[in-house]
């Protein structure tokens, strides 16, 4: 067990892409609907308003787990060229000082946050109807943040390692539990909201007890090590490098949602807020396969650049590619086609009728450039595993955050609501094209380097 590599620099490429990817886009669907079940029993067994509460939530949440990708997927990129040079031992201080990482994070983090929680709600875009549904989910769901950061974080570990089947058993635990424990808070106990943030915190508890196990118990290729826990700072730096542009990317996801929601408050109120949290909801769970082809690509990536194999690694990125492309095109036609049927499954019958239209008119103007996502979000994964984290970072911040918060500014002055739902399909469509541009400057250079006698680290 301890010398496998899971054929990361044997196996058939597209067999090994497709090996790695459908366990990896299983496990992103089961994370996706740790919040979307949430807000589907939250709006069956609450209201509409409350799902907006939850939403408003949503951006604090992305800061805390930013600092759980920055130790994790830095770290377990780097393990992955490690493994690829056979370096188990470098691996080894890879994995074990992300884990301390995760550890301090998971402490300090929500020390800092819960006494201003109040506070930061309202900053991040809450209105008096909402609030107080925000401020019971989210003090709750602070709660576990250790088990959101060390689950999450070994978990990234673990699919790096090329075993995705474990990765995805990790999160179907939680998501198992969450879907059998909502119901039972929400419904049985009347809890509402705060039942719904319980039912998240235990699920998530649970999946971090057993992804520690796998590691201390040796299922896994490398194993937590104590003599490791000693933070190197040549290690940590590397780290932090390596898992900047994931760390900015999130951080830009929390700042976008922030601006987004207060944007939304602004031309339509709570109900608007409820309208972009069932948007969310929705794209969250068709794009999750892509992030899923995302991790099943980046390590077979990483390895064969840490192995100087440049025809490997392009083939597993162009086959990546293909199949985003695939499912971006499937996800278009189907929100075109039935956003009514989306939307209503977040709402009860007797929703307000206003609310049901707004969603319409977000998932349907929203989603205009859907069809040329999967080369962008592939390149932002490539860049990162071929070690070009200035470029991975700046492409990662294009689509979520240059791009669109000035476009949703401006083009909400002049259309309103509608402004910003056309914001997201044009930020989509220019950020594609610049990630074309850098794809094929940096597979020259790549090849380059792989052709050469040099170290590629």
């Amino acid at each position: 067990m301890q010398n496998r590599d899971y054929g990361l620099g044997k196996e058939d490429v597209k067999k090994l892409v497709l090996q790695l990817s459908i366990p990896s886009i299983i496990a992103m669907l089961a994370n996706a609907l740790y919040n979307v079940v949430d807000r589907i029993f939250i709006g069956k067994g609450v209201n509409e308003i409350a799902i907006g509460g939850v939403y408003v939530a949503l951006p604090l949440m992305f800061v805390i787990s930013s600092f759980m990708i920055l130790a994790s997927t830095g770290g377990s990129t780097l393990m992955s060229i490690s493994l690829g040079k056979g370096d188990k031992d470098m691996a080894e201080k890879f994995l074990n000082n992300s884990f301390v990482l995760c550890a301090v994070f998971s402490v300090l983090l929500p020390l800092v946050f819960y006494p201003f929680s109040d506070d930061l709600l309202r900053l991040v875009g809450s209105v008096p109807e909402n609030h107080q549904y925000a401020l019971d989910y989210f003090n709750i769901v602070l709660l576990a943040s250790p088990a959101i950061m060390i689950g999450f974080g070994l978990n990234n570990f673990i699919r790096a390692s090329g075993d995705s089947k474990a990765a995805m058993i990790t999160i179907l635990i939680g998501v198992f539990l969450n879907v059998i424990l909502d119901p039972i808070f929400i419904f049985v106990f009347d809890m509402g909201v705060k039942g719904a943030a319980i039912a998240t915190a235990i699920s998530q508890y649970v999946s971090a007890i057993w992804v520690v196990m796998h590691f201390v118990k040796k299922k896994s290729i490398l194993t937590l090590n104590i003599k490791y826990f000693k933070l190197e700072r040549k290690i940590v730096s590397m780290i932090f490098e390596n898992g900047l542009p994931l760390f900015l990317m999130n951080i830009a996801n929390a700042l976008v949602s922030a601006f987004i929601t207060v944007e939304a408050r602004k031309y339509g109120g709570a109900s608007a807020i409820s309208a972009l949290s069932i948007l969310t909801s929705v794209t969250n769970v068709f794009f999750m396969p892509l992030f899923g082809i995302n991790q099943g690509i980046q390590p077979i990536i990483a390895y064969n650049y840490g192995a100087k194999n440049y025809e490997r690694l392009s083939k597993a990125y162009k086959i990546g590619a293909l199949y985003a492309t695939y499912i971006s095109i499937f996800v278009f036609i189907i929100i075109m086609i039935f956003p009514e049927q989306m939307a209503r499954i977040f709402m009860q019958k007797d929703a307000n009728p206003e609310l049901l239209t707004m969603s319409v008119a977000a998932l349907r103007k929203s989603m205009y450039a859907t069809a040329f996502l999967g080369i962008g979000v592939t390149g932002t994964s490539f860049f990162q595993a071929v070690k070009r984290p200035k470029v991975a970072a700046f492409t990662s911040l294009l689509r979520q955050f240059l791009l669109l918060v000035p476009l949703v500014y401006f083009m909400s002055i002049k259309w309103g609501l509608n402004g910003i739902w056309y914001a997201y399909s044009l930020s989509d469509l220019i950020s594609t094209i610049i990630v074309v541009y850098y794809l094929v400057r940096i597979f020259k250079l790549v090849k380059i380097e792989c052709e050469s006698e040099g170290e590629v680290i």
